[in-house]
């Protein structure tokens, strides 16, 4: 049996459109069928938000086209298109005194006219979309003295009287707290799913977009970086290039989707000499210095780190290359090995803020026959269960090196960065 193709509701082709001299969209295509569920993301003032004008007529386009149902866009009367697309905006204030009822009753003004005034069936249908959006029980309440969540609801329930088959929708959820994200994310969704209704909506929240959409379009500078399903799109190669941001994505073993962590802005590292750094670590608390060691160019290594730890967890995320030992499990005397072989040639070793016990006290072993500076976390003292091993290593090391105290990595880190800094003159020779 022969699969029947969807049909396409909305089909961009090349298009470019601008603000006076300065080009916001820069040849701009994508095709949406019926019953997408399709999300926008991107940064600021990449274009996203500019589409809804150009598809509402409200720009016009230097070039390219705007297909809408088989027809060239610029060719319907705005009543016309109004019939086929309703817009859910960023927000819509209004100073008159116009009830809850009013304004989702102006869903129905492109069916309107002096002539034809409301009918019962009318009415019947911004009860239903009032019902839908759980703004009934307020319809007589005055717009402007409701809340921005109950507001949104209002303006969504105003789209679905409409009774068009696409939605477009500009960043629904920018002024909401999460309980009224989720709630109109919910509400867009099954409006999606129960009526068929293609949705596009214009998105900042790349987590809710991953969450809610079946397709994201990811564009940058006015074009389309890639599209796809949201596995496909929500990549770190993608967002790293897009937003300049270093992101950690992981699966959200709940929904099944990608979600991201970000961990900070993408900055220049010419200023600083790489470095080879060690960190000594394996729990919890060295996840930060080795993103932060990693994010200035830095060479960094770490181990011994025991599978599954968090700090094993980040250096599997960002590449660094580690000494691994299975959980729960203590440091052989081989893998120590593997970790002195790997701190041969580095310029710094730290030791970082980690508990100390029999189980990994071998991670000191040898340090003392090591070129590079070490550093150590005060507070492994305060957590010292080794019967006093843990003090004899240090003494040990202490007996034929410098071993310099630190309270904290950030002060590590400042001596990194003090130490690796290339001084502006001598980047000008």
């Amino acid at each position: 049996m022969q699969r029947l193709m969807p049909k396409i509701m909305l089909k961009f082709e090349d298009v470019v459109a601008a603000y006076g001299e300065r080009n916001v969209l820069q040849g701009f295509s994508a095709t949406i069928c019926q019953g997408e569920f399709v999300g926008l993301i991107g940064p600021n003032g990449t274009g996203k938000s500019t589409l809804l004008k150009c598809l509402s007529g409200l720009l016009p386009l230097k070039s390219g086209e705007i297909v809408l149902e088989a027809k060239n866009n610029r060719d319907y009367s705005q009543r016309e298109r109004a019939q086929m697309v309703a817009v859910v905006p960023q927000s819509f204030d209004i100073d008159y005194d116009f009830t809850v009822e009013d304004i989702v009753l102006m869903g129905r003004n492109p069916y309107l006219s002096y002539k034809v005034k409301e009918s019962q069936n009318d009415y019947d249908i911004v009860t239903e979309a009032m019902r839908m959006t759980k703004t009934l029980s307020f319809k007589k309440r005055y717009y402007k003295n409701l809340s921005g969540g109950e507001k949104q609801r209002v303006i969504i329930a105003r789209a679905i009287a409409q009774d068009t088959d696409i939605v477009f929708l500009d960043e629904p959820t920018s002024a909401l707290d999460i309980h009224h994200q989720i709630e109109v994310m919910e509400l867009i969704r099954d409006l999606n799913l129960k009526k068929s209704v293609t949705v596009v909506a214009v998105l900042h929240d790349i987590n809710l977009a991953s969450r809610y959409c079946n397709r994201l379009i990811l564009m940058k500078d006015g074009q389309v970086v890639t599209d796809g399903t949201p596995k496909d799109v929500i990549t770190e190669d993608n967002l790293k290039k897009v937003y300049e941001m270093k992101m950690f994505v992981q699966e959200n073993k709940l929904f099944g989707k990608p979600e991201i962590i970000p961990l900070r802005v993408i900055k220049e590292t010419e200023d600083y000499r790489s470095l080879r750094i060690h960190v000594i670590c394996g729990g919890n608390k060295a996840s930060q210095i080795l993103e932060e060691l990693d994010a200035l160019g830095h060479q960094v290594t770490a181990g011994v780190v025991n599978q599954g730890s968090d700090d094993w967890t980040i250096c599997d995320v960002l590449g660094i290359p580690m000494v691994e030992e299975s959980p729960f499990t203590s440091i052989s005397e081989e893998k120590q090995q593997e970790n002195l072989a790997m701190m041969a040639d580095c310029d710094f070793i730290l030791i970082s803020d980690l508990p100390f016990g029999h189980g990994n006290i071998n991670n000191l072993l040898g340090l003392e026959n090591l070129r590079g500076e070490i550093y150590y976390h005060q507070n492994c003292s305060n957590n010292d269960f080794t019967e006093g091993k843990l003090t004899r290593c240090l003494e040990q090391i202490r007996a034929k090196k410098m071993l310099t105290e630190i309270d904290d990595h950030q002060e590590f880190l400042e001596i990194v960065k003090n130490r690796s800094l290339i001084e502006k003159e001598s980047r000008s020779i």
